[in-house]
């Protein structure tokens, strides 16, 4: 019997500029860093706009708030259901205290997403979106 994750995206932008994180995955690989934006499971009993500003202040140290919601996704890996949401979020501060699973993080313009983000589902997810 398969199962269902619900996981949430916070895209963070500041003016014109969207934060990627250098996320760390895995030190046998050969490039065990890929750039992404906020992202996370939502725990159980966890309401989905909760996760967001929690994942937010876990990765980054800060204080976020949604602005708008910019799609949803869905994605069948194995016998796992996945259902997410993705957030355009803000942030007061611009420096941040990231947690050890990150390597850096980068302010970038929407036309630098191909240059940072590997993942063709979320580069496919984000075109044409207002975000």
């Amino acid at each position: 019997m398969g199962k269902t994750v619900v996981k949430v995206k916070g895209i963070v932008k500041k003016e014109n500029e969207y934060l990627v994180l250098k996320h760390w995955y895995d030190d046998r690989i050969p490039v065990p860093y890929m750039w992404e934006f906020v992202d996370g499971n939502v725990e159980f009993g966890e309401k989905p706009d909760d996760a967001v500003c929690r994942l937010i202040a876990e990765y980054l140290g800060v204080e976020g708030c949604i602005n708008q919601i910019a799609y949803t996704w869905s994605q069948v890996v194995g016998d796992t259901h996945i259902l997410g949401i993705a957030y355009v979020c803000s942030v007061e501060d611009s420096e941040f205290m990231l947690t050890e699973d990150f390597g850096g993080y980068e302010w970038i313009k929407r036309e630098e997403f191909e240059d940072y983000i590997e993942n063709q589902y979320v580069l496919n997810d984000v075109k044409g979106v207002e975000l």
